[in-house]
């Protein structure tokens, strides 16, 4: 896997470190400007931003880290992505000692042999005993210059997400940091005063923070002044399409009568404009919520919400409200179809987090909003020992779960409307349930509705590169009387897919499976590892590079990227691929007992084709097991007449001849032309 983080590598990298440097105190700054210091003493940093960029994001984020992942992280609009990351290395070893540890794979900072400002920020907001005034005013003063200032790297869209999310978090910090300090404030003092200033400041469209702002301005400076600032405050709430209900509700039960009066003449002189609700987008739409704390506040409800807007954003298929206009709706004061309706969206996404002790509870559901219909819910029990890779962990299981239950909700609402009604995005649902049924009938029903989308929407990328599936399975089904003409259209529609859109995974995993047809594995492999990068989470896209992988002769990466391919998606309609390509490679490894059950077990999942039994037959005869690898290849033979060798290779070519001879034999002793 080489997306930004991988939370199995973290769980399951070991290494013994010996620190040379232990006597030293090695100090970290990253609210504000970046800073390192050592007993005491500021070391220069280095001028390039990516050397910088990388410092903070290793910091931020627990290793370790396959050094392919940095590569792509930052220098992926260089020739030698390596050289940069090794250049990189050796500007930051005089400043990190030992606590930067390296092998030949990996790369991470050992944050326990460091004294980071942001870790123990977080951890000041988090723990019961909170802390210090003097650290809480540091640490704020720190933010004020900034959230990551100066670490922009143009041409590297991965760090640029990862760089948006991060400073949308520490902006959340910034908030509870000032609300904090406004609190142990004396209530009537110019300190509490500044400190709701700022708070409104940071975040102009927080209606908690406006009306503590009023509450100071009416102790302070009076009725005139604070109404002034609520003025303000709804101009920003009306400018963001937002309601000022909540606002006004506030500002009557702190200002009482006086309140009253000016909110009647107000009305009077002025009515509030009406906004128009928003028209629901083309293509599925979602709001994400955010999480409730259940007890005492945790830091991993607003990390989690920012992610998972993050995350879901990155998915081309969906339309992902901004965490700004998202998080300002409760559904304990709000109904779901109000707030689907404020925000024109069809989804949204809400939940609870709920800590005792170590553990964590969070629950998740996905309403469909009109109906206040709940499509799928989820609860994950976890211990809170890295709340770093908590939050990673728990974003990608979310994303991964949301996604397919958003098009299973989409293509069952499309299929209750008539054909001729159907928009660029209905059809496409239409044809992706289609596809993934894997007969030659079904690719041609598929092939029609993406016709139909594409007519609609010329620019529309992921029928591009669904239309490129289609004519992937017409040649590798041997569905098409030209498998080369159907195998250069599966590519042309792959490279437009992608040139429309580069950040949609699917385009970049269509294109990688017409290259491995095409015979071009390494290719191939580098556009699954483009999906990947754009979206860590594509079930279909770890799947898809552990068969190509397999096909490559590589051996290491296969069965992890399997096992994450079903941690993702345990009910996938590719599970019988993934199923019956962890049989091939355990046939490879020797392991050919387990090899022939796993292939079996392949044949009985839903949508198996032909090729499977065929897998299945050959995993059989490996083992030994001729009779049952006759009665597969039979059933294989019966649901494609005219198989032969030749079919088999063709849909499953192999970079290295020994691999492809050992099928090969067993194929041909089992007598199949």
């Amino acid at each position: 896997m080489r997306g930004l983080y991988s939370a199995q590598s973290a769980v399951k990298f070991t290494t013994i470190v010996t620190m040379t440097n232990t006597s030293l105190s090695i100090q970290i700054k990253l609210l504000g400007g970046l800073a390192v210091s050592v007993d005491g003493q500021t070391r220069e940093l280095p001028a390039s931003r990516k050397c910088r960029g990388l410092l903070a994001w290793m910091l931020s984020n627990a290793g370790p880290h396959r050094r392919e992942t940095l590569c792509e992280l930052l220098w992926s609009d260089t020739d030698d992505p390596r050289a940069g990351l090794r250049w990189a290395l050796t500007k930051l070893r005089p400043l990190l000692g030992d606590a930067l540890v390296t092998d030949r794979h990996t790369v991470w900072v050992d944050r326990g042999a460091l004294s980071v400002d942001l870790l123990q920020l977080e951890q000041g907001l988090s723990s019961a005993a909170g802390a210090s005034p003097d650290d809480l005013q540091r640490w704020e003063s720190r933010l004020r210059e900034g959230y990551f200032p100066g670490l922009d790297c143009d041409g590297n869209p991965a760090f640029g997400q990862w760089l948006a999310t991060e400073r949308t978090r520490l902006q959340e910090l910034h908030l509870n940091l000032l609300k904090r300090l406004r609190n142990t404030a004396e209530p009537d003092s110019a300190v509490a005063l500044a400190y709701a200033r700022r708070r409104v400041g940071v975040d102009p469209l927080d209606v908690e923070a406006n009306l503590d702002l009023c509450a100071c301005l009416l102790v302070q400076e009076g009725i005139a002044s604070a109404r002034k600032h609520l003025e303000s405050a709804r101009s920003h709430l009306h400018r963001a399409q937002l309601d000022d209900a909540n606002l006004l509700a506030g500002w009557l039960r702190l200002s009482g009568e006086h309140a009253l009066s000016y909110q009647r003449a107000s009305a009077s002189a002025q009515p509030t404009p009406s906004l128009p609700e928003p028209a629901l987008p083309p293509k599925p739409s979602v709001a994400v919520l955010g999480f409730e704390d259940i007890g005492e506040p945790n830091v991993l409800s607003v990390g989690m919400t920012a992610d998972l807007i993050s995350r879901l954003s990155r998915l081309g298929g969906l339309f992902v409200i901004a965490r700004a206009s998202s998080t300002r709706f409760d559904p304990a004061t709000s109904s779901f179809p109000e707030i689907g309706s404020r925000l024109g969206v069809r989804y949204l996404v809400h939940g609870t987090v709920q800590q005792h002790r170590q553990q964590i509870r969070l629950r998740v559901q996905l309403v469909e909003a009109s109906q206040s219909r709940q499509i799928w819910s989820e609860v994950y029990d976890r211990s809170r020992d890295d709340l770093f890779l908590l939050q990673d962990e728990l974003t990608g299981a979310i994303v991964s779960a949301i996604e397919p239950e958003i098009e299973r909700a989409e293509y069952a609402r499309a299929n209750l409307k008539p054909p001729e009604s159907l928009d660029a995005w209905e059809n496409y649902h239409m044809a992706l349930w289609h596809s993934f049924r894997f007969t030659a009938q079904d690719t041609e029903r598929a092939s029609v509705f993406l016709k139909r989308a594409l007519e609609q929407d010329p620019g529309f990328s992921r029928a591009h590169a669904a239309m490129s599936l289609a004519h992937f399975s017409r040649a590798f089904l041997n569905a098409s009387d030209d498998i080369d003409r159907d195998i250069s259209r599966a590519l042309a529609y792959a490279e437009q897919s992608v040139g429309l859109d580069v950040r949609d995974a699917m385009g970049h995993w269509s294109l990688g499976r017409a290259q491995f047809l095409l015979r071009q594995h390494d290719l191939a492999l580098d556009s699954l590892d483009r999906a990947l990068q754009v979206n860590p989470n594509y079930a279909q896209g770890h799947y898809a590079r552990g068969f190509v992988g397999y096909h490559a002769g590589e051996d290491e990466q296969i069965l992890r990227e399997l096992d994450i391919a079903q941690r993702l998606s345990p009910f996938d309609p590719l599970m019988f691929a993934i199923t019956s390509s962890r049989a091939l490679t355990m046939s490879v490894h020797g392991d050919l007992e387990e090899a022939a059950r796993w292939a079996v077990s392949a044949t009985l999942q839903p949508n198996a084709h032909f090729h499977i039994f065929a897998v299945a037959a050959i995993c059989l005869e490996l083992a030994g097991q001729r009779k049952q690898a006759s009665q597969q290849l039979a059933k294989a033979l019966q649901r494609h007449p005219g198989y032969s060798r030749e079919v088999f290779f063709r849909s499953f070519p192999h970079k290295q001849e020994e691999r492809r001879q050992v099928m090969d034999d067993a194929l041909r002793r089992l007598g199949l032309p």
